[in-house]
């Protein structure tokens, strides 16, 4: 192959599945398919500790609304990764979610983090044993050869939750692709099997206290190396910031269809999700640093005052979203 990424993205699984959507259908907008999503995956535990699901969930069932299925095959032994070769090799890129400590372009996590990282793959070369390495991710942007011997660690050693992923057209006629309703409903309303998005920020709300507790009893990093330990802490900055990067597709995805005339004039709703969405991410930076920070410390009383106000102001753009797009629905009908 010898398509040229054309996307970049902070979200590395949102980079990575444009890129592969792209080598697998040149002509399809990703923002009109991965965008098509306002999930949190977040759901309250019987003991009423706040959850997340893989986001990929989400997104799988977006492309099968789209007519594409997005198959996530987990790498477990040398056999598994021995597949994702093979499918290669038959000439179809593939996405994989490696170990980032031994991904040698991936500086930041290189040899320090145990995270998953998330690439493309494709055009094998069996006499060179190399590989076409794409990484649209903002902060290393890579686009080189590299030798399948040097990925094979990142993808068989230890356990980060390896895997990689294909996308196939199904073959059948995208179906509910307009669905603005279920759109509004993720983000206030009943959420689906989720928590919707102002629900979400409600629990944040109600439970801040705690919620930073849980934050600052996070793991500071893995010495030598060690596995990196994903407590409730890091599980819940990790949640916040994919539903910060769902909100910022779903935005696109929504600019995406007002180009396309769907909402008559002006962009419709996006720019008060997209607001929502740095709202959301300053509030997860905040929880972050006030994790790490002593109470005592004098910046501490500051830093939580800037709390209330941005979770109020993303639960009404969230609000003020649903609201809209119930409108725009209602008006297509």
């Amino acid at each position: 192959m010898t398509q040229t990424a054309r996307f970049t993205d902070s979200s590395c699984y949102h980079a990575a599945l444009a890129t592969l959507l792209n080598a697998t259908e040149p002509d399809t907008d990703p923002f009109a398919v991965l965008g098509n999503n306002a999930a949190t995956a977040a759901r309250l535990a019987a003991d009423g500790e706040l959850t997340f699901s893989d986001p990929l969930e989400p997104l799988t069932s977006t492309f099968t609304r789209h007519g594409y299925r997005l198959t996530h095959h987990p790498v477990r032994t040398e056999a598994d990764w021995t597949r994702a070769l093979d499918t290669l090799r038959s000439g179809q890129a593939v996405a994989i979610a490696a170990d980032a400590f031994h991904l040698e372009h991936y500086w930041v996590g290189f040899r320090t983090s145990h995270a998953l990282h998330v690439v493309v793959l494709e055009d094998f070369d069996a006499p060179s044993a190399t590989v076409r390495l794409v990484d649209p991710g903002e902060a290393v942007f890579f686009d080189g050869r590299v030798p399948v011997a040097q990925l094979t660690p990142a993808m068989c050693e230890g356990d980060a939750g390896q895997a990689w992923m294909e996308i196939l057209p199904l073959g059948t006629e995208p179906t509910d692709t307009g669905a603005l309703l279920d759109l509004a409903r993720q983000l206030s309303g009943d959420g689906g099997p989720w928590l919707s998005g102002t629900a979400l920020v409600r629990q944040l709300q109600q439970h801040l206290d705690a919620y930073l507790g849980v934050v600052g009893s996070r793991p500071r990093g893995s010495a030598g190396g060690a596995q990196q330990d994903w407590g409730p802490g890091p599980r819940l900055l990790l949640g916040l910031w994919w539903y910060h990067h769902t909100l910022r597709w779903l935005a696109g995805h929504l600019r995406t269809r007002a180009a396309d005339g769907a909402f008559g004039t002006g962009d419709g709703p996006a720019e008060t999700v997209e607001q929502a969405s740095r709202d959301l991410l300053v509030v997860r930076n905040l929880m972050m640093r006030l994790g790490a920070m002593d109470e005592n410390d004098e910046r501490f009383a500051r830093f939580r005052a800037q709390l209330h106000p941005r979770l109020e102001t993303t639960l009404e753009n969230l609000d003020s979203a649903a609201a809209a797009l119930t409108a725009l629905a209602k008006e297509q009908q």
